[in-house]
Parts: structure tokens; sequence; C-alpha cells
């Protein structure tokens, strides 16, 4: 038997890993263009400010491979043959296959605006954009992040700390408008701007500016031009499966490969796993999921179904933790989803950028928690939303979740407040 795993990202290494385990004997390669070793993605910034080494963010030893008789390909696929059960690599080289992963991941989003080209402009995704952005940080004095995002954020701050003037440029009202509201956003723009962040919000790029093939700048939509020697888009990624369109895989409006319950594909003896996947979230709608957990647990299950299991993949409740700037940032459950009759409980802790959002339904039921500035427990968090928890219940035992107490005061909820309606 010869598995093929394309990509060497969480999704993929998890599902070799399983199958190593499941099979001792049987023949594993791994094929990937970005790098030789598996690598974080999601501690790539640590790296960008010399935090970390490149092989701090491994979390396996490098002959974790060889000791598991993985053979490594360094090349990209471009093709699928289905009928001859083949790959064609970019070397011109084809690799044959008895079941199939694609675990492809994704890839940056494509902005369209003139001057995308230049050498200037990149993206913050992959192990190569970590090496362009190290790179040209060398020599940049003045920067510009396109897109009011997670890494969007991460990049302007390591940018900043590196004494580079950064300006942020976002389309939207406010900061991440999909995980923040109102409040949320524009506390954590005004944190920005105290740290020397110049933030532009409702703002779009029209074109990027160059003199002899170097960025000068970026023409903003009244005319204005924003000095700067590189420019970094952060608007998000879409699947990598563009490859894959010749190939008969069904693959939805996004470009993520449809999988079924088992994470299988449309064609026989071909999985999908990861950010290129597309499954059925828990409201019935289907898209690609896209964050480090869920690959993990993809990959997990689509090596043990890959090795003869009929093992389901179903998505658990929602968590996701992140630092923005120096704010604690712990979301769980279902927030922003607009449920019919959804209310928010808000707090926000005197003179602190410490702030508490639950939302609920009318029958007082707790269906998501989005917190920033303390530090929270996201297990407890999604049990109470599992458990649908009322709101008073939780308020009342909110204080089990903290964990932070060794940096602030403990979290309380004044009673008679909370009765007489003012928090």
């Amino acid at each position: 038997m010869h598995y093929v795993i394309i990509g060497n990202g969480v999704a993929g290494i998890n599902a070799a890993n399983q199958l190593r385990k499941r099979d001792e004997t049987s023949s594993i390669t791994i094929i990937s263009k970005e790098s030789d070793h598996f690598f974080s993605r999601t501690a790539l910034m640590y790296v960008l400010c010399g935090q970390m080494s490149p092989s701090d963010v491994e979390p396996y030893p490098r002959d974790h491979y060889q000791r598991m008789n993985f053979t490594r390909v360094r090349d990209e696929v471009v093709a699928l043959s289905p009928s001859e059960t083949s790959l064609k690599l970019s070397s011109g080289e084809t690799i044959q296959y008895d079941r199939l992963l694609i675990a492809s991941g994704s890839m940056a989003r494509s902005a369209g605006w003139p001057g995308e080209e230049l050498d200037g402009v990149g993206n913050f995704v992959t192990w190569q954009n970590l090496e362009w952005l190290t790179e040209k940080s060398r020599t940049a004095k003045k920067a510009v992040v396109v897109g009011g995002g997670l890494i969007g954020i991460e990049v302007a701050e390591t940018l900043l700390a590196a004494g580079i003037e950064v300006t942020f440029l976002i389309r939207e009202k406010w900061f991440w408008p999909i995980a923040m509201d109102q409040n949320e956003g524009l506390m954590i723009i005004d944190h920005m701007r105290h740290h020397g962040c110049n933030v532009r919000l409702q703002t779009e790029v029209k074109k990027i500016i160059s003199q002899e093939e170097k960025v000068t700048g970026v023409e903003i939509g009244d005319g204005e031009i924003v000095d700067c020697d590189i420019v970094v888009a952060t608007i998000g990624v879409v699947p990598q499966t563009g490859w894959l369109v010749e190939s008969g895989i069904e693959l939805d409006k996004s470009g993520g490969i449809v999988v079924g319950d088992h994470l299988e594909t449309n064609l026989p003896n071909i999985w999908a796993a990861g950010d290129c996947t597309s499954v059925v979230w828990f409201n019935g709608i289907r898209r690609p999921e896209q964050l480090w957990y869920t690959s993990r647990d993809q990959g997990r299950i689509v090596g043990l179904n890959m090795s003869g299991d009929k093992r389901v993949y179903k998505r658990s409740t929602f968590y996701n933790s992140a630092k923005l700037f120096d704010i604690e940032y712990t979301t769980a459950g279902y927030v922003n989803f607009n449920f019919e009759g959804e209310q928010n409980w808000y707090h926000r802790e005197p003179d602190t950028n410490r702030t508490t959002r639950i939302t609920y339904l009318p029958d007082g039921s707790v269906t998501g928690f989005n917190m920033l500035g303390r530090r929270w427990d996201h297990r407890i968090l999604v049990d109470w939303v599992d458990e649908k928890r009322q709101l008073d219940w939780v308020l009342q035992n909110l204080h089990i979740a903290n964990f932070d107490e060794e940096f602030f005061p403990s979290f309380k909820i004044d009673t008679q407040a909370l009765k007489s309606g003012v928090v």
C-alpha cells in the first residue's frame, strides 16, 4: 500500500502519524513545496520578531520523518489524474498512489491591485513569506499593512517592534468585524494607536505606487498617497486547490474540496483535510474551517479512515485564542452568528482594556463568549455553551473560568448592580 499526502502542515503530519501507528509496513510519502519539516504556522510572527528560531517552531525532532519511515518529496503537485491514480509534479516527475490525502492548505487571497506583483509587496502566510518579510524588514523604514484581521495585527505589531513606521489600512468601520463587535473593535484600534500604529479605517487600496520597480507608496480611495517601502497584504486566505479544477474533484464556490462525513471526496481512494477542505458547519453551511486545531483534528481522523476506519468528523464547539498586541483574546461558542433573538451582555471594566461579552438567546441560554484583556479557560466556557447554561448562572460563576488572578484583581460581578441592570 502506498499512501501519498499532499501537504506538510498540521493536517498532513497528523494524518501521516496516524497512518504509521496503524500500518508499520506500508509506504507513506509526504509532498510539500514549502518546507522540509512540519512547523507551527501560528508561531511565524515569533520567528519574524526574533523571539524564536526556525527550529523552535518545529514540534517534532528533525529525525521524525526518518524514524517514522516517511518519504519526503520537496516539490509542487500541479495535476491529479484519478483514472491513472497519479500525481504530476512541477519537476515533471509522476508519483503513483493507492490512497491519497489532499491537505494542501491555504494561500493568500489575491487583492488584484495594480502593482501587486512588485517585489516590495507580499503576504504573511507561508514560510517563504516569512523569509521575504524578514529580509525586507531589515531595510524598510515605512510599511503599509492592509487587512483588519488577526494576521494583519500580528504583522503590524512585529514591524512596529522592529522600529518601522506602520500604517494599518482597514476597509471596515472597526477592527476584525467577523470576530469583534463595534465596542471591542474600536477599543483594539485605540490600543494600536496608543502603541504608535497609524490605523486608517474605511480605507480601500486603489494601487501600489512604484519608482524603478521599487515600492514607494500606496494610493488609497480618495487619491491620497501613503508613503511606504513595503506593503503586506493580509486580506484573508483561500483554499490552495486551483490545480484541481480539471481533476474531477468536487469543489465548493470558495475552492474548498467538498467532503463527506468521513472526509472522503467524491472520487475513490481520495480524502481531504485541513484548510483546503469544505465541511458542513453546525448551522448547515458548508465551507472551509481554516483553524489550526480543526486541521489537527481532521488530520487525525482522516488518517484513521484512510487505514480502514469509518470515523465521522464532527467539529466541536468553536473556540480560539490570540494576543492582540498585549491584549489577551479568548472566544468560545458562537458569537456574531446572529441567531434569531440573540442578545449581548457586555461589560468593560472601568479604565481598562478588559471586556466581557456574552451572547444569549431569549430563553436565557448562553451561546458564546468574547473576552478581551484577561486569560480564560476556554474548556470551561465551551462546556457552559454545550450545557446551555443560563446567563444569570454564568455571570455568577464566571470567575471560575478566569485564571490570571496573579496579574489582575479577581473577576467579580457586582450582584446588586446586576440586579439593577447597571454593570
